[in-house]
């Protein structure tokens, strides 16, 4: 067999295996669904107008472990619907599952000329049972209300200080006291409040690892956990909290 035998069986065998390539099934893109209507100019005009009317949220409803009042999902409703409705909004919420099968919180905001925007949110509580579920999902839905139509609270503050100035004074009384600590000299990004919030809901009935998060991490209040540390505590708690429960 010559060289020019060999570079002819080579070519016959790079186009069978192209041939062969293109006989496989090519993987469908997955599309992303659109968060808004191609027009919006309507609907956030309508929205504008609806926020200015806005009374804030009251705090009705006080977390017994972290000493909290916060606004639920029915006082943001309350506050917000009438100029929602004036304006020709309305909010709708439900449980969809995506093309993987998962949960989804779809929170679509409408405008009566039929131009709308969503948001969604995966559902992942961290118990399988249907109260935890229940109890996560309402969670959710009130949080994707509060940030898709901009409602607030009535004690909210814009530089996080205030918000968590009652926890640091309770832990400089306990174990969390850190003498070392001074927020001015932080180089590090703090939690968000829906982050400070979902850390919460976790450790709601542990309170012992709340405390140990915060030793590790010497920290006097979990508001001041680093950013960067967030999902891995996320998904550390759950670990415990399935290896307790025996799962």
């Amino acid at each position: 067999m010559d060289n020019k035998d060999m570079v002819l069986i080579l070519d016959a065998i790079a186009k069978l295996a192209k041939q062969v390539s293109d006989l496989k099934p090519k993987k469908e893109k997955r599309i992303v669904p659109p968060h808004r209507s191609d027009d919006v100019k309507e609907l956030f005009t309508a929205l504008a107008k609806a926020q200015a009317e806005f009374k804030p949220a009251g705090l009705t409803k006080e977390n017994p472990y972290f000493k909290s009042r916060y606004a639920d999902l029915a006082e943001m409703i309350k506050a917000s619907r009438p100029s929602l409705a004036k304006n020709g909004l309305s909010v709708s919420q439900k449980i969809i599952q995506d093309e993987d099968g998962a949960n989804i919180l779809l929170t679509l905001l409408q405008h009566s000329s039929g131009q709308w925007t969503e948001s969604r949110m995966r559902v992942l509580p961290p118990k399988a049972d249907i109260q935890s579920f229940g109890s996560y999902v309402t969670y959710l839905k009130r949080y994707s209300y509060g940030a898709l139509v901009g409602i607030v609270a009535s004690d909210e503050d814009d530089d996080g200080e205030l918000a968590v100035h009652e926890y640091r004074q309770d832990f400089n009384k306990g174990t969390g006291l850190n003498h070392k600590y001074n927020p001015k000299k932080q180089s590090y990004e703090t939690i968000t409040k829906e982050q400070l919030e979902e850390l919460r809901y976790e450790l709601a009935s542990h309170t012992d690892l709340a405390e140990e998060i915060l030793e590790k991490m010497k920290i006097q209040t979990l508001a001041d956990m680093p950013k960067n540390k967030f999902m891995a505590s996320i998904k550390r708690i759950r670990q415990i909290v399935k290896a307790r429960d025996g799962k």
